[in-house]
C-alpha cells in the first residue's frame, strides 16, 4: 500500500465498533483459505482491530462447521453427535461454575432464563440441559434455555435435539430483560458490526443478569509478540478484535458494566484444542492440572484479561 492509498483508506473507512474515522492500517497478511490480502485497520478511539475488505459469512459452510475451513480447530459435528467427547467440557464447566457463582451472589430464587447467543452445534446447550440446575445460596435453579444461531446446525437442533432456537427476528421481538444469563463463547469477533449485537443484549439482559463473553485477547503478551502472525489473527472469519479496553469502551456504551473473572477450564480448553498430537494432548492435560500452569497459560494468553459484563439494578 502506498502513502497515498493509506491517507485515501483513514479518510473513508470508520471504526465497525464505534463510528470513529480516526483509523490507522496496522498492517497486511494473506489469507491462508481465502487468496487475497486482508487489511487489519485499528480505531484509537475505542481500541477495536477490524479487518477490510469484510470476507463475508459464505465461508460458514459445512466444511467450515467440521474444521475443514479457516479455523482448523473447529469441529462442531463433534459437539453435535456428543459434546462429553470433546475438549470443551472443561470450558462449559468452567462457564456453568462462573454463572453460578454470579447469580448466588445475588441471592435471587427462581428459574435462571439461559440465552446462548451463536450457540453453533449446540455443545453448551446440551451441556447446560444435563446439568439442568444452576447451583446457589438459596438452593438449585432451574435452566431455562434459548438457543440463536444463523448456521446451518440452527434447524438440527430445534428438530432433532427439541432445544428452543430462535432466529434474529424473534430476539429482536422479545420483551427487554428476557433472561438472567447470556453467553457470547468465541462469537463476537465473527461479526461485522459488533454495535448491534451488544444493544440487542443489553437490552435482553436482566437488571443484575450476567453476560458471559470469550474472545481472543489481541493486547496479550503472546499477541503483542507475534503480531499479525498470532494465531487469532484469521482475516476470513475474526473479523473483529478486541482488547480489554475495547470491550470496556463497547460496555459502556451500551450500559453494561465489565466483570471479571479468574478462568481455569477457558484457559486448558484454549491449550489442548490447538494441539494436533494424541501425545501432546496427554502431557497438556496432565501439566495444566497445575493451577501455576494454568496461571501462567492465562498470563500470557491473557484470557482472565477480558472481561464479562453485567446490568446495573
Amino acid at each position: 500500500m502506498t502513502d497515498a492509498t493509506a491517507g485515501l483508506g483513514r479518510a473513508t473507512l470508520a471504526c465497525r465498533s464505534c463510528g470513529s474515522r480516526d483509523v490507522g492500517l496496522v498492517g497486511a497478511k494473506r489469507g491462508r483459505f481465502i487468496d487475497r490480502v486482508f487489511e487489519f485497520w485499528r480505531c484509537p478511539v475505542c481500541d477495536y482491530v477490524f479487518v477490510e475488505p469484510f470476507p463475508g459469512y459464505a465461508v460458514y459452510d459445512q466444511a467450515y462447521y467440521e474444521g475443514r475451513g479457516p479455523d482448523p480447530y473447529v469441529s462442531y459435528e463433534s459437539e453435535f453427535r456428543d459434546y462429553r467427547t470433546t475438549e470443551r467440557v472443561t470450558e462449559y464447566d468452567d462457564l456453568w461454575r462462573l454463572a453460578s457463582g454470579f447469580l448466588s451472589a445475588g441471592g435471587l430464587r427462581g428459574p435462571v432464563s439461559w440465552l446462548d447467543f451463536g450457540c453453533g452445534a449446540g455443545g453448551l446447550l446440551a451441556y447446560l440441559r444435563d446439568k439442568a440446575v444452576l447451583r446457589s445460596g438459596a438452593g438449585p435453579r432451574p435452566i431455562e434455555l434459548t438457543g440463536h444461531d444463523v448456521g446451518t446446525y440452527s434447524e438440527r437442533l430445534a428438530g432433532e435435539r427439541g432445544l428452543r432456537i430462535i432466529g434474529l427476528g424473534g430476539l429482536q421481538a422479545l420483551p427487554d430483560a428476557s433472561f438472567d444469563v447470556i453467553s457470547l463463547i468465541e462469537v463476537i469477533e465473527h461479526i461485522e458490526f459488533p454495535e448491534p449485537v451488544f444493544a440487542l443484549i443489553a437490552r435482553l439482559l436482566k437488571p443484575g443478569g450476567l453476560l458471559l463473553l470469550t474472545t481472543g485477547n489481541i493486547a496479550s503478551p503472546v499477541a503483542r509478540l507475534q503480531g499479525l502472525s498470532f494465531g487469532y489473527m484469521i482475516p476470513e472469519v475474526h473479523v473483529g478484535l478486541f482488547t480489554p479496553r475495547a470491550l470496556d469502551l463497547a460496555y459502556a456504551r451500551h450500559g453494561l458494566v465489565p466483570v471479571r473473572f479468574r478462568y481455569d477450564g477457558v484457559v486448558r480448553f484454549k491449550v489442548i484444542k490447538t494441539l494436533r498430537d494424541a501425545g501432546k494432548k496427554r502431557v497438556a492435560r496432565v501439566l495444566l492440572r497445575l493451577p501455576f500452569a494454568v496461571g501462567l497459560v492465562d498470563l500470557l494468553m491473557g484470557t482472565s484479561g477480558m472481561p464479562c459484563a453485567t446490568k446495573p439494578s
